[in-house]
């Protein structure tokens, strides 16, 4: 199979590239600079300029899936200007891979779009929230982002392809993103939870999250899918965990949600939110995960 992937080079984007590799897949990634374009026989880079409009077209030849991730990182100041930027580049990403599909000959069936858990609303009473049963109702920035993404990605199927949104938790990896942070005041002895330390963390390993997205792709699957490992905990606990990890001490108090929204602005909806999303709707489509429990994951990205 030949796959076409967008922010192929990002945490994410790249796990599954090497993934796809491993399996004896060809992947081809899309980039904004020409020292990133590689033409090896199961990796090629090809240019695209999501604010111009352009794009190689070369990109989808003989590319039978497309997986978009790319967008601007929503960890940031959320000025107004920042969060134009990234509700754009995810919107306008989308719609350049759209026309570049119609107005093109092509053998691709099937397109597998990034999304997060955070299309759902701040529950704290821990119902498990599954796709198809909750609607998403979430009023917040990041959920407008995510519910916008979904919308235009849903425009694939009008063009007769298979169409997929996975709806990314918190990712825990070895090489940076979430984990690192939230691990790093740990290790100096300044770890704590966040505001009243009760909010659902619904996360997942990147091994498992990348085995969800080529796993969709192999079973030509489509609709929503949370890609959340089974047993989500909340702040406090996990923090205290990735202490027990570490053997060092989580024993500050939590920092209080006043204190979090002053440093981070509209931002600390990310940090605060409480989403316990449900993966059962991919397990029973034959998923199996290889990192269910937070500890068996931090022992392998911590020790």
């Amino acid at each position: 199979m030949v796959v076409l992937i967008t922010g192929a080079t990002g945490l994410v984007g790249s796990k599954i590239s090497e993934d796809l590799r491993s399996q004896g897949h060809r992947v081809h990634y899309l980039t904004t600079r020409k020292s990133a374009v590689k033409n090896e026989a199961a990796y090629k880079g090809f240019l695209w300029d999501v604010k111009k409009g352009t794009i190689d077209a070369s990109c989808i030849h003989g590319v039978e899936a497309i997986i978009h991730l790319a967008g601007e990182t929503v960890f940031q100041k959320w000025t107004d200007d920042a969060k134009k930027r990234i509700l754009n580049s995810r919107i306008n990403s989308t719609e350049l891979l759209l026309r570049l599909l119609q107005e093109s000959d092509h053998q691709v069936k099937q397109v597998v779009t990034a999304s997060a858990i955070g299309i759902y609303p701040d529950d704290q009473n821990g119902q498990a929230l599954r796709e198809n049963e909750i609607p998403p109702t979430a009023t917040n920035f990041l959920a407008d982002v995510c519910i916008a993404w979904e919308e235009v990605g849903a425009k694939f199927q009008d063009l007769g392809l298979k169409h997929a949104a996975v709806r990314i938790g918190i990712v825990l990896s070895d090489k940076g993103g979430a984990l690192d942070q939230m691990a790093k005041p740990v290790k100096f002895y300044a770890g704590t939870g966040f505001g009243n330390g009760k909010m659902w963390q619904s996360w997942i390993a990147i091994e498992d999250l990348s085995g969800i997205f080529i796993h969709i792709l192999k079973n030509t699957l489509e609709g929503n899918y949370n890609a959340v490992a089974p047993h989500p905990i909340r702040n406090r606990p996990m923090m205290e965990l990735i202490g027990k990890v570490l053997g060092k001490p989580v024993f500050l108090p939590n920092v209080p949600e006043f204190v979090m929204k002053l440093m981070l602005g509209e931002m600390s909806s990310i940090v605060l939110a409480s989403q316990h999303a449900s993966s059962a709707k991919i397990q029973e489509k034959g998923y199996q995960f290889h990192y269910p429990e937070l500890e068996g994951a931090l022992k392998e990205y911590l020790e």
